[in-house]
């Protein structure tokens, strides 16, 4: 049986760590198109170059210059959500912290209807686009017929909107997106999406690529200052360091799939202090806790369980070779459970003195580039949700489902029904 049918899924805290660190045996690149449209998925020069520049924006440093909005965000719509007392935790609050987040870092809507439109468009694109290998039963090489036909009338109806991007990018740059999605060697073994969420995802992606592009293109007109994101990217820009397409694909990267990290981390913080009430309790009291809790929680709850790795050579893990073009199941779900590394690793401990080695966040050149405003954003909305609410609970008759995958290896309850009492509301009951 030929290699390509082989996955090879690593899960031991030190493998998974010698395969985030080694780059050069294991490749970000899993799908071989030309030009990676994403610069997560790119190795080399290339993945440096463009991440050099988008990590200027998320340093630390810089996210620290942008807390106060970021704040002022965050607090109000945690205080929305007091209020509302019931609901759906995502619609009310994990999903619109990290997309308000970002939405005010690029200047974009932070009304409900701006929110609910970007999360539904980010979900539309995982689906059908970004694919980093699923678990379910294998997938076929190629779309049918039937599918062939929805994927092009999806194209078809969408003819204006190309003729707008190509308005905007021109040309080059429309010859550079087409780099971006046409296939070096069809015969290697790639992850393989679901074609009939294709059709699906054509449109959102198109929607937010232009969005992103015509805000790059006035923070250039407006010459906006210079901590401004968008600035950040027109000044290299215009250096020579990266093309504008490579900015616009970045940023709309980071609009459908920098958030939901955030949104997994904030609702299994949740659901977690709601089934252990001493704990609330425990940081209301103690709060300089939190950030033990929310590393805790970062190990426990592995926001994004799976990454995928392709081998550049054969490389031996654990006493076993893995063949060159393989494509390898990085774990660090798993690893951050390995009772080698984590004693009673499948214990929720916030007292755990090495919670912090936790693989969350990868490691080595792919570290998660957004992870200082993750936590600042965890961090901003528990310590609120700790000091308005007197109670807090879930609903769990609803049939809370928890989702493994989606394709992007996420780990978290995909519906959970909330309830939260203020410490108005016994004021008010009270009197």
């Amino acid at each position: 049986m030929p290699y390509e049918n082989y996955y090879y899924a690593v899960h031991r805290y030190e493998d998974v760590k010698q395969v985030f660190g080694d780059a050069e045996n294991f490749s970000s690149s899993v799908i071989p198109t030309h030009k990676s449209p994403f610069f997560v998925l790119m190795d080399g020069e290339d993945h440096k170059r463009i991440r050099s520049v988008v990590a200027l924006v998320f340093s630390q440093k810089n996210v620290l210059k942008w807390e106060r909005s970021i704040e002022a965000t965050i607090k109000r719509i945690t205080e929305n959500f007091i209020k509302t007392g019931n609901g759906d935790i995502f619609e009310a609050w994990a999903d619109p912290i990290p997309l308000a987040t970002l939405s005010v870092l690029f200047g974009l809507a932070t009304d409900k209807n701006a929110l609910i439109k970007l999360h539904s468009d980010a979900i539309a694109i995982n689906r059908a686009l970004f694919v980093t290998g699923g678990t379910g039963p294998r997938r076929k090489n190629s779309p049918n017929w039937p599918e062939k036909f929805s994927i092009s009338w999806s194209l078809l109806k969408n003819i204006p909107k190309l003729f707008k991007l190509r308005k905007l990018i021109g040309n080059e740059g429309m010859k550079e997106l087409k780099l971006m999605t046409s296939m070096v060697d069809k015969k290697i073994e790639t992850p393989r999406p679901n074609f009939n969420h294709i059709p699906q995802g054509i449109e959102p992606m198109l929607d937010m690529i232009i969005a992103f592009a015509e805000k790059l293109k006035a923070a250039e007109q407006q010459n906006a200052n210079d901590e401004n994101p968008l600035s950040v990217f027109n000044d290299h820009i215009k250096k020579g360091d990266v093309s504008f397409v490579e900015m616009v694909m970045a940023g709309a990267f980071i609009l459908f799939a920098g958030y939901e990290t955030t949104t997994s981390l904030l609702s299994n913080c949740f659901v977690h202090l709601a089934r252990n009430k001493e704990l609330f309790n425990e940081l209301k009291a103690y709060p300089e806790k939190l950030e033990d809790f929310i590393e805790e929680s970062l190990r426990y709850y592995t926001p994004v369980g799976r990454f995928l790795r392709r081998a550049n050579n054969d490389v031996e893990i654990a006493g076993k070779t893995i063949p060159k073009n393989t494509i390898v199941i990085v774990m660090p779900g798993a690893a951050n459970t390995d009772p080698e590394k984590f004693e009673n690793g499948c214990v929720f401990d916030m007292n755990r003195e090495n919670s912090r080695q936790h693989l969350s966040f990868g490691k080595g050149a792919h570290f998660c580039i957004g992870a200082s405003l993750a936590r600042m954003q965890v961090r901003i909305a528990l310590q609120e949700l700790l000091n308005s609410a007197r109670e807090i609970s879930i609903d769990e008759s609803q049939g809370m489902e928890m989702v493994t995958d989606r394709d992007n290896g996420i780990f978290r309850y995909e519906s959970v029904r909330f309830k939260v009492t203020s410490y108005q509301d016994k004021v008010t009951s009270d009197q």
